[in-house]
């Protein structure tokens, strides 16, 4: 950079008597000056560039006291000094996804083949007509892209066999609590998949619904996007336009309303069609597809995939389901670690001594007992299990429960069960 130094003093001529020769201004003495300064502007910021918002432009030199910029990205050497990045998309928990990572199954890992059903991986669920599927929990092994340098360890995979109908389908899906939340925003979604065979395509929808209780507007369906996959692990984007919801009504159901995220895997052409929720999709055929590491952001780009915490994510699950049992435990299971623990007063009722949930829950949820044997419904007792009706928890809010309920107890014995508790949208 050059510096500008005037090299001739021009308004000294004026004081000067006509006739002198050195009153003369000589071209040579102006194309100096105008050369020193062609040189000197040249080589300086552009301050209106520097001020402006965006990226520098190309007029930038290329080193800033230590800071290397090359057209319009950056290499930073040293500390760098801003006023936020808070209110973008580089923002912390910027993931709407819970369990994008696959790594929370608090159902256990056994096969989902059951419509309108949560699992194997906690918040996502299972919808579907006419096709039989199969939903499992994949592992990374040494080797694998995203084990060696994206942080994962599971993935879920679902074989469908697609069953021809007009309105047949299966998606695997997860709502995401209050329509809110996207609403009116350009929303990114990436993910990882691939297939086990083949280049089927899958399809990728949002979907708005606007809850319960009063008279809340219609739901919103999404137009698909579809998206071919191939046999090797790769990861996929797509960028949506999420409807405004001026105008619209929300049910007065707290926390009832979501946005569902939805992987479309098979679709009739109910929902096929151009314009459909699983447009592009093509014909129905059965596929085994794996997806792994899921994220939707607000924003026109992907950022990497967000790694929080574990007690994080797992504490975000069980706003929608929680267990008694430890975490590698399925519910059901025969163990005799049961976590509830009170006292008969008399043959139809038992006061417990937990009645407190880890996480509140978003609503108050519905609970399934279980003995230390694994029966459903049922609790053990000095005696064993209990032979009477089913054994019904009484639940107070979202916090817990303080009495459990039913025909059958003995009379000033201690009680034992295990719980679920689900509050799933």
């Amino acid at each position: 950079m050059s510096n500008y130094t005037k090299a001739t003093n021009f308004a000294s001529k004026d004081s000067l008597l006509t006739g002198n020769p050195l009153k003369i201004v000589k071209g040579t003495e102006i194309d100096n000056e105008f050369n020193a300064i062609s040189t000197a502007v040249s080589t300086k910021f552009d301050t209106t560039a520097l001020a402006a918002p965006g990226p520098i432009g190309a007029t930038t030199p290329a080193a800033i006291s230590g800071t290397t910029i090359n057209g319009t990205t950056g290499t930073f050497t040293g500390n760098v000094q801003m006023a936020s990045q808070n209110g973008g998309q580089l923002a912390g928990l910027r993931n709407k996804i819970i369990n994008g990572n696959m790594g929370i199954f608090q159902r256990g890992t056994t096969a989902v083949t059951t419509t309108n059903v949560y699992g194997p991986a906690d918040r996502w669920e299972n919808d579907g007509i006419g096709d039989t599927f199969s939903t499992s929990q994949g592992a990374f092994v040494s080797g694998d892209t995203l084990y060696d340098t994206g942080g994962a360890q599971f993935y879920t995979q679902i074989a469908v066999t697609s069953v021809a109908g007009a309105n047949n389908y299966y998606k695997l899906q997860q709502p995401i609590e209050d329509v809110r939340i996207l609403a009116g925003q350009t929303v990114t979604v990436s993910f990882w998949a691939k297939a086990a065979s083949g280049t089927p395509s899958i399809a990728l929808e949002l979907y708005q619904f606007f809850g319960t209780g009063g008279s809340p507007s219609a739901d919103v369906p999404g137009i698909g996007q579809a998206q071919a996959l191939t046999t090797s692990w790769a990861q996929y984007t797509k960028t949506f336009t999420v409807p405004s919801i001026n105008g619209k009504t929300i049910g007065t159901t707290a926390n009832t309303s979501y946005t569902v995220l939805g992987f479309w895997l098979d679709a009739g052409t109910n929902f096929s069609g151009v314009g459909g929720r699983a447009a592009g999709i093509g014909t129905q055929a059965s596929k085994t597809v794996s997806i792994a590491q899921v994220q939707v952001e607000v924003g026109p780009v992907a950022t990497p995939f967000e790694q929080r915490p574990i007690g994080m994510e797992l504490a975000l699950c069980q706003r929608y389901f929680q267990k008694s049992y430890q975490a590698g435990t399925a519910p059901g299971t025969n163990t005799n670690l049961s976590m509830i623990s009170g006292y008969a007063a008399d043959a139809t009722r038992m006061t417990s001594a937990v009645n407190r949930f880890p996480v509140v829950m978003r609503t108050q949820p519905t609970v399934q007992l279980y003995s230390e044997t694994g029966s459903l419904n049922l609790v053990s007792t000095t005696s064993g299990v209990n032979t009477g009706s089913s054994m019904i928890a009484n639940i107070i809010g979202d916090a817990g429960f303080p009495e459990i309920t039913g025909t059958g107890l003995t009379a000033n014995t201690v009680v034992r069960a295990h719980w679920t508790a689900t509050a799933e949208l």
